[in-house]
Formats: structure tokens, sequence, C-alpha cells
């Protein structure tokens, strides 16, 4: 069955930030920035449309018409700001290579604001609307793809084997930080990113070596 014309069918975020420049890109720009402002000050519980076109000085309407969901909305203001938030650094050595891309990302999830948009950005996943959970996925799927030119890299040089699997070696070296930021609620030690990266290092070429 067609979802056209479906109102409960939010339209596809990749939709939204195509849309061409000049007055539809300054709307789209003024809303997302409201909506991260939002978010910082009540969280994704205390987001709404219409408090976000009062911020952004539009149209309700048109925050409806081009987000449909409140989850819509969340998604594309925080995939929005965190696809710049953590760069992926190239020193010419795997190991600080990932170092300066592990601290980047402490960093980020070190800051209460960007912090709480995670928190937002998993809230909104967790809502389960219509093409929310698969835009999330693939906001992650492309955050790995940037991250495997680190493993890419280090093969090439021959740092790493070449049977090294990138995606599980980025899933080894940021799942603590994560675990930490999300869940734990742990502080970050000055060595934790040096740590990570050892012990991801001593994983991948051991399990190469099986």
């Amino acid at each position: 069955m067609s979802d056209a014309g479906n109102p409960s069918v939010p339209a596809p975020l990749d939709a939204v930030r195509e849309r061409p420049g000049g007055r539809s890109a300054m709307i789209r720009k003024r809303v997302l920035a409201s909506t991260r402002d939002e978010l910082l000050r009540d969280g994704y519980g205390g987001l709404s449309h219409r408090t976000v076109a009062k911020r952004a000085n539009v149209d309700p309407a048109t925050v409806y018409r081009r987000w449909p969901t409140r989850s819509v909305l969340a998604v594309d203001a925080l995939l929005d700001v965190a696809s710049a938030s953590v760069p992926v650094p190239d020193t010419g050595t795997v190991a600080k290579d990932m170092e300066g891309f592990l601290h980047s990302l402490v960093v980020a999830l070190s800051d209460p604001g960007m912090l709480r948009m995670f928190h937002a950005l998993s809230a909104a996943a967790a809502e389960a609307e219509p093409g929310v959970h698969e835009t999330v996925r693939d906001f992650w799927h492309a955050r790995f793809a940037l991250a495997r030119q680190l493993i890419t890299r280090a093969v090439e040089r021959g740092d790493l084997p070449p049977q090294a699997d990138p995606d599980q070696i980025i899933e080894h070296l940021v799942s603590p930080a994560y675990f930490r930021a999300l869940v734990t609620g742990e502080a970050f030690d000055p060595e934790f990113a040096r740590r990570c990266v050892s012990l991801t290092l001593k994983a991948a070429r051991a399990t190469a070596e099986d």
C-alpha cells in the first residue's frame, strides 16, 4: 500500500535537507537552530512544533509541513550538528588517528549540551515512527563510513593486517565512550582515549591472527 497522502507517515528527512537554497534554506536553518535551542533548554520531552516555530519566527504550519512529527524535527536538527562534531584525523599513524578521533568524541560527549542532544536522538529513535529509526540508523552508518577511513589507511600503510574488519574495530573503539556517557555517567579520565586505543589495536591484531 502506498504511503502517499497518509499524514501519519513523515516525509523522508533527505527530502527536507535537499530543499533548494534561498528562503527555504534560511527557514530550515532557523528552524533547526531553534529546535536545538529548545532541546538544550527543555530536552526532548519539552519539544513542540509551536515553541520551535515561535522561536524561529516562522508560521507553525511551515514547521508541521516540513517536519510532520516531533521525532523527525529532532532527528533532523541533531544530525545537522552531530555530523560535524567528531572529525576524522589523518596524522600518519593509526594510533594517533584513533586517539584524535576518540578524543573529539569524548569532548563532544563531555559537553552537557551535546550530551543532551545525544539523549534526545535516542529518545526520538525510541518512538519508532515510520522513517525515523531508519534515518537514525543511516546517520550512524554514515559516521561509521567516515571513521572507516582510519582503518583503510592503516591497512594500506601496513599498520593493520589486510583482513582487519573496519566496522568491528571502530565499534570496539567507540563503544566504551558511549557506554560511559549514555549509560553509567562515569567521568572520562585523561588516559581514557589512550587506553581504549591500545586495547582496540591489540584486539584487532589478535583477531586478524586467528
